[in-house]
């Protein structure tokens, strides 16, 4: 093959010094010359891809317009020249079966320079090579929301939700709608380029000010899951009150302070008690009891609880002070029967000696 191609090159030398011509002048006339006349060396292909493969994508290549086939490849052959040649991505806004495709850069184009440019120039056809079009990929997320227990979660509720790509990039989606994320990208690898997948974890899902899941849990990718299950965590919080003295059941109303400084009212009923499913999460309570004294809680729930509250009413601190009086009225009588019964025990003591 070497030598057929150096037989050809002489060939093409000694027809251009017989005809006393530069050799650019001669191509030109190459190519206007009728086909008998003309000198040929051999054929040279040039292959566009891109990656991913995409059907449809328009190329010009000095004039002329390649389109991909449905492996994403486009081609062109011409005879060996020296001539410097230029390719341009024509395709733009790309959707291609519900993704979203956006050029990102060329591998082999040979300018490093050009390498993230629509147009390279100074290609050459000297002999057969790929040039590659990347794209990067986005596709369209719509998320349900479920608590541990299976229940559904009303997007309406949720505030925020952030992920993160493992890229390292986060993005915020819309809780109640579908939102477009990077799911693939062209990464490029010993002078190719090669289509990778991004997968992402949930870091906030945020109701009321607390955050649902466990960050980092929880991973998806895109590409293959359109519609990820998003799993949030809620407790069940029951509050009740007692009386301090006589333990009956009390109160009327709850007063919940949730993770994001809002205030939740809840009545507690005829049996004095009511149960919240609530996000996981810091909250402040405390319970009325008419003008009574009532302790207040902080507490993180991070599971099932019940808080008792202890109320002091006013009828309690009655009774209770009316038994320290009693007892502090029968204090002195009670010290002067332990005084008699200690000096009797005195008397005693001598004679048990003598004994």
């Amino acid at each position: 093959m070497r030598r057929g191609r150096l037989g050809g090159c002489a060939v093409v030398v000694a027809s251009i010094m017989a005809l006393g011509m530069h050799p650019a002048a001669a191509e030109t006339t190459a190519r206007s010359a009728p086909l008998a006349a003309q000198v040929r060396p051999w054929p040279i292909t040039l292959t566009v891809r891109t990656v991913p493969a995409l059907p449809g994508i328009t190329f010009n290549f000095d004039g002329w317009l390649l389109t991909t086939n449905a492996q994403g490849t486009a081609s062109i052959t011409e005879q060996h020249n020296f001539a410097e040649h230029t390719l341009s991505l024509l395709s733009g806004g790309i959707v291609r079966s519900g993704r979203h495709y956006e050029f990102v850069r060329w591998a082999g184009q040979r300018d490093p320079e050009l390498a993230f440019r629509r147009t390279v120039t100074g290609l050459p056809m000297r002999r057969n090579y790929t040039v590659t079009a990347g794209f990067n990929t986005a596709c369209p997320v719509t998320p349900r929301y479920v608590t541990q227990r299976g229940d559904r979660v009303d997007p309406s509720r949720i505030g925020r939700v952030v992920v993160q790509s493992s890229t390292g990039k986060r993005v915020q989606l819309a809780p109640d709608r579908t939102s477009w994320v990077a799911c693939a990208r062209p990464v490029y690898r010993d002078s190719s380029l090669f289509n990778v997948g991004a997968r992402y974890s949930v870091l906030r899902i945020v109701i009321s000010g607390a955050n649902i899941v466990h960050a980092g849990a929880e991973r998806f990718a895109p590409m293959t899951n359109a519609r990820p299950t998003f799993v949030g965590y809620f407790h069940r919080l029951t509050i009740t009150a007692h009386d301090a003295l006589f333990g009956r059941k009390a109160g009327t109303v709850a007063m919940l302070r949730l993770p994001d400084g809002s205030v939740q009212r809840a009545r507690l009923g005829a049996s004095h008690a009511v149960t919240l499913d609530l996000p996981q999460g810091p909250y402040g309570l405390s319970v009325r009891v008419g003008g009574s004294i009532v302790l207040s809680e902080h507490l993180r729930l991070s599971r099932d609880k019940t808080v008792n509250f202890t109320a002091v009413s006013h009828g309690d601190l009655l009774s209770l002070a009316a038994t320290v009086l009693v007892a502090g009225a029968g204090l002195p009588m009670l010290s002067k029967v332990r005084r008699k019964r200690l000096g009797q025990l005195l008397r005693r003591r001598p004679g048990a000696h003598a004994q």
